[in-house]
């Protein structure tokens, strides 16, 4: 109401939450596509009898729970990434010494290992960066110790178990460079929201009086630039207020410039919880602040200054009790300019100053 915001990106949490619903979707999807795929050719892992339909409910769950409450999202994330992870470790040890939960050949080892390093992208994904580094950390180095201790234990050798331990070698020496390019892909997402945060706080300072959070007379000056263009092109109605404090002098001099501050934010208030959200307010310097009125014709700008000072007559403000304001309202003609319109609007403002104050007056 009292500013034009600018346009955010969607937040981190809720474009999370959307990709985290879309990714249990499909992961759902692509667990009972591979189920299917290999009943049919009945070459399912033991494991595999449990683990399918186990992690098909766990994700389908926490996808629907996700949908009902979207502050779940932390703790979907967990369950979700502790599920794949404990469902990859404990198939790597199956697969390294040859339990009977895996069927060794190439087709069940090589398609294990490549869903191993979607362990490192989710914890990336879906966990804060020291959690996913710690994570990480963990995930790898227990594949690291079942390697050692595999070496340590096979005394009969097996040719078979011999060559996954060596592709699994292989493939553990790869892993960090997962991890350390998904913690440089993560520290660069960081630093570029903490730069995108940076640019918009410096665009809010710049457009935002510092006292009230109302709009500065910066932005309420292009506000009204571009709004009075606006009415112009579109032959529509605008209306301008120009409000000034009655006797606010007085109120410092008489209970101090603190005071005087907490007068000014809470008039601020005031008018925010009384104008509309089209309405644009904005403080204009000292006391003075400017209502910019879109599409709004004289006689209903009229009965809301109207309501305003209806308003006004039963609001208190802390320490000095009632206080009251002026203001000078302006239509634009067909020759104005910004300054034209607002030099009329303050001169009725200096009117109502003369005709007593605690009222508007109308440009002629």
């Amino acid at each position: 109401m009292d500013r034009i915001k600018p346009k955010y990106l969607q937040s981190l949490y809720d474009l999370k939450a959307v990709l985290m619903k879309v990714f249990l979707t499909f992961a759902v999807l692509a667990i009972a596509g591979i189920w299917w795929i290999e009943g049919l050719e009945s070459h399912i892992n033991p494991i595999d009898h449990i683990a399918y339909p186990s992690m098909i409910a766990v994700f389908g769950i926490s996808a629907f729970w996700l949908h009902l409450k979207p502050k779940s999202l932390r703790k979907v994330e967990y369950i979700t990434f502790t599920t794949f992870a404990t469902y990859c470790f404990v198939n790597f040890q199956a697969m390294l010494f040859g339990l009977p939960l895996f069927i060794v050949d190439l087709y069940s080892v090589a398609t294990f290992l490549q869903w191993l390093p979607m362990v490192y992208i989710s914890a990336f994904i879906m966990l804060e960066i020291r959690n996913a580094i710690i994570a990480s950390g963990l995930f790898y180095s227990s594949l690291v110790i079942s390697i050692i201790l595999y070496r340590s234990v096979q005394y009969v050798p097996d040719l078979a178990l011999n060559k996954i331990y060596l592709t699994a070698m292989v493939v553990c020496f790869a892993h960090p460079i997962y991890i350390l390019m998904l913690l440089g892909i993560a520290l660069l997402k960081e630093q570029l929201v903490q730069i995108k945060n940076q640019a918009e706080n410096m665009s809010v300072a710049a457009t935002t009086d510092y006292l009230t959070g109302l709009t500065n007379r910066r932005f309420a000056a292009q506000s009204l630039d571009h709004l009075l263009e606006l009415a112009k092109t579109e032959n529509s109605h605008l209306t301008l207020f120009v409000l000034d404090i009655d006797h606010f002098k007085e109120v410092n001099d008489s209970f101090g410039h603190d005071v005087g501050d907490r007068v000014l934010i809470c008039l601020a208030n005031f008018l925010r919880h009384n104008l509309r959200d089209s309405d644009i307010l904005g403080r204009w310097g000292g006391e003075e602040f400017i209502i910019i009125l879109q599409k709004t014709d004289l006689q209903t700008a009229c009965h809301l200054a109207e309501r305003l000072y209806e308003r006004n007559s039963e609001w208190v403000y802390e320490k000095v009790g009632h206080v009251t304001f002026s203001i000078g309202i302006a239509t634009p003609r067909p020759d104005d300019t910004t300054d034209s319109l607002f030099k009329r609007a303050d001169a009725s403002l200096y009117q109502a100053k003369q005709n007593g104050r605690n009222r508007f007056e109308i440009a002629v």
